[in-house]
């Protein structure tokens, strides 16, 4: 009897904090369909890795709006539904992106790919992102992009790619194709997301108004330096803020 305890107590903290992710996961698809961060919602998906072998999934037929958290799906490493029959339902034909970059970045617990119209336009036209804001600033010179001719990312081989123009960074825009954000948690990912679009908005109105590049390498190197130098260590909490503050205004 007391042999089994512990795998009970095991299996319902695991139980609890899966239906807490699912929760926010649902939470999150709603939000960033609301912000246009998720593009038409017509495709692209929202993972959170549960363990070394789970991978929780947003499959591609259900609506980001209407999604309910009994509509995410498990899959493994090899993109193979593991809580249940697959089906129509269960279908993500991009699963390499999440797997892929899972199994190179430890620290990496979420991943969105998406297709939000102005980032999609931005890396079409080869639009280098300038500090022209606060916003910008935050990704100026860190948002590096895969040209791989807007190819599905169908392959455990593409999607080492990705993982590999990603690198250590937060974002990389596929051109021709949509746009990925990785990060810690579901937070940081949805609030990247959020401003990567609106940091797609100003570059795409910017080029409408002026011609690009606005500013010279100097001045962009100089406002780039004079914000490393003061960043805040407290991006964490600054993220936990602002989603929820998302979540309020959205919700």
């Amino acid at each position: 009897m007391n042999s089994k305890t512990p795998c009970t107590e095991i299996d319902l903290e695991r139980g609890l904090r899966e239906s807490g992710i699912r929760e926010e996961l649902v939470q999150a698809c709603k939000v960033l369909y609301a912000v246009k961060a998720a593009g038409d919602g017509l495709g692209g998906h929202l993972s959170f890795r549960l363990d070394e072998k789970r991978i929780l999934i947003k499959p591609r037929p259900v609506s980001w709006r209407g999604l309910k958290p009994e509509d995410l799906i498990v899959i493994d490493g090899n993109g193979k539904r593991v809580d249940g029959a697959a089906g129509e339902r269960s279908a993500v034909r991009e699963w390499p992106i999440h797997a892929q970059i899972y199994a190179a970045r430890p620290d990496v617990q979420c991943v969105l790919h998406a297709h939000p119209s102005a980032s999609t336009l931005m890396a079409a036209l080869g639009i280098a992102v300038e500090p022209l804001d606060q916003d910008c600033a935050a990704f100026a010179g860190r948002l590096p992009m895969l040209d791989n001719g807007a190819v599905s990312i169908a392959t455990p081989e593409l999607g080492d790619e990705v993982a590999r123009v990603l690198g250590k960074g937060g974002a990389v825009l596929l051109k021709n194709h949509g746009s990925i954000v990785a990060g810690a948690d579901v937070a940081y990912v949805c609030v990247t997301a959020y401003r990567l679009e609106k940091v797609a908005e100003t570059m795409l109105r910017a080029a409408t108004l002026t011609k690009l590049p606005v500013m010279s390498p100097e001045t962009s190197a100089a406002i780039l330096q004079a914000r490393e130098a003061v960043e805040p260590g407290a991006g964490s909490k600054m993220n936990q803020e602002r989603w929820q503050m998302m979540r309020d205004y959205y919700l």
